[in-house]
């Protein structure tokens, strides 16, 4: 599981500790449910646990600290501990996953910077009644950029003014319909909730989101052939601290013709919020419709694909995957109404330590955003590849409009070179084009070398050169290597 780093309130012991929000108190605590209802299936049955602990300690030297501009650079050595551990279950009615890592950091010639951030990822889900009434659940605390135009922060060690704490958690109890062989239903309510806490000073707070859906869906069942059809249903209403609400409302009926054993030709109508009107009015008060087909040649693979009108214009929407002995292909394009903090809580699309920006600027706009991504694997005899090219338009659905777009490569190959001795190789780039025809490249590469000492301890050495070229913004170059001293017990 991807480590999602996180930090509580309060936790910048010396720049943070006299500016702790009266919301403090209450958005720890909010944390901590979030977290328990990840662990209340364990508690409700007899599950067995499965417990690893882990230390690192290290040190990291870099030449520019603050990601500054050309002649400016101010280079640091930092100490860091990281203790943490994984938690997880899986039984017949739970399964649960929780990993914790507390990281310290000391600066040598800047001990204004010396900090403790937190980090936690987890998620569980939960057979209420089997086969029939589920929840799932999920609690996350990390630290991001607030304005991806300013200096962007590749990890905690860098001090660029521009950072933020976030928890983001969600609840999702639902129940699932199975009508003998000519229908199954789907109907689910889900809760997440966004919160913002020690946010570096000169910066505006961002605003906390909480966002309430409900959705439906009644049809004939996934598996089965021949024809089909499928009703659904959604709303969805996303409340900001200050600023308008963001609802939406959807409904559809979709259905399939076989065309062949394994293909089927699609077609769905349905209404929608038109978002470009008013994107606090919902309603269901624009049409919509796709044609497309859906071919499954096997069970290792599977393509969809819809083209359609909505009311932004012409529409697509593409799913494929492939796998296979030694990897497995995976492509998506989507497009869906969303804002900052409905893009932080999407598992499927934040993967923390792989886009050098994050996930953009985080604020209370809505957009319409249009992403393409594409995941592939290869693994040899002694070695992985991994590939991920990614690109997102954002466009505003506010007053003052505009569109953003990021588009990045992320590239590892990691190889067993020798007995207890593993190397890996990371290339990482991104272009961001902004609304005030500002474009900026940023790039991560790095190589990295761990040795096995003995059964729970290894060391890892590492490299790793960070650049942003911009026509808007000052360009910086850093350097970075570390050593460390990991346990796993």
């Amino acid at each position: 599981m991807a480590h999602i780093r996180v930090r509580t309130p309060g936790s910048r012991m010396n720049r943070a500790a006299s500016r702790i929000p009266p919301a403090g108190v209450r958005q720890a605590a909010l944390l901590a449910l979030a977290t328990g209802a990840l662990a209340l299936p364990v508690m409700a049955g007899a599950a067995q646990w499965d417990f690893t602990p882990r230390v690192a300690a290290g040190v990291t030297y870099t030449d520019n600290v603050s990601l500054a501009p050309s002649n400016l650079e101010e280079s640091e050595f930092i100490t860091e501990l990281r203790p943490g551990f994984e938690l997880s279950t899986t039984g017949p009615r739970a399964r649960v996953s929780l990993d914790y890592e507390a990281q310290a950091l000391w600066f040598a010639d800047n001990s204004d910077f010396n900090d403790v951030y937190h980090q936690l990822a987890g998620n569980s889900n939960f057979a209420l009644v089997p086969d029939s009434l589920f929840l799932d659940a999920f609690a996350r605390y990390d630290q991001q950029d607030v304005n991806v135009g300013g200096r962007t922060a590749y990890s905690n060690l860098f001090q660029t003014d521009n950072r933020t704490d976030y928890y983001v958690y969600g609840l999702s109890p639902y129940h699932v319909g199975r009508w003998g062989d000519w229908a199954e239903s789907l109907v689910r309510y889900q809760y997440q909730a966004v919160r913002y806490t020690n946010t570096d000073e000169g910066l505006t707070p961002p605003q906390d989101i909480d966002t309430n859906a409900i959705s439906a869906e009644f049809g004939s069942p996934a598996a089965a052939r021949g024809f089909s059809w499928r009703a659904s249903g959604s709303h969805t209403t996303t409340e900001f601290e200050e600023a308008s609400d963001f609802e939406y409302a959807r409904v559809a009926l979709e259905v399939g013709v076989p065309v062949g054993y394994r293909t089927r030709l699609t077609a769905q109508v349905g209404q929608e919020s038109d978002i470009e009107e008013d994107p606090a009015a919902g309603g269901l008060d624009a049409s919509f419709w796709y044609v497309g087909a859906l071919w499954e040649p096997s069970d290792l693979q599977s393509l969809e694909a819809q083209v359609g009108r909505r009311f932004f214009g012409t529409a697509y929407e593409l799913h494929w995957r492939r796998r296979g002995s030694r990897g497995e292909i995976g492509l998506d394009y989507t497009e869906e109404p969303t804002t900052s903090g409905g893009v932080l809580g999407a598992d499927g699309s934040f993967v923390p330590g792989y886009r050098p920006g994050g996930i953009g600027t985080l604020d209370n706009r809505v957009f319409l955003r249009k992403r393409l991504s594409a995941l592939a694997t290869y693994e040899l005899v002694r070695s992985t590849i991994e590939a991920r090219v990614y690109s997102d338009r954002r466009e505003f659905q506010d007053v003052a409009g505009g569109t953003e777009s990021y588009r990045g490569v992320a590239l590892s190959y990691d190889w067993d070179f020798a007995p207890r001795t593993r190397v890996g190789a990371t290339a990482r780039w991104e272009q961001r084009d902004f609304a005030s025809d500002r474009t900026d490249d940023e790039g991560d590469f790095g190589v990295s070398v761990t040795r096995q000492l003995s059964r729970v301890l290894s060391g890892v050495l590492s490299v790793n050169h960070y650049l942003r070229n911009s026509d808007g913004s000052d360009d910086y170059n850093a350097n970075m290597i570390s050593l460390f001293v990991e346990a796993r017990f």
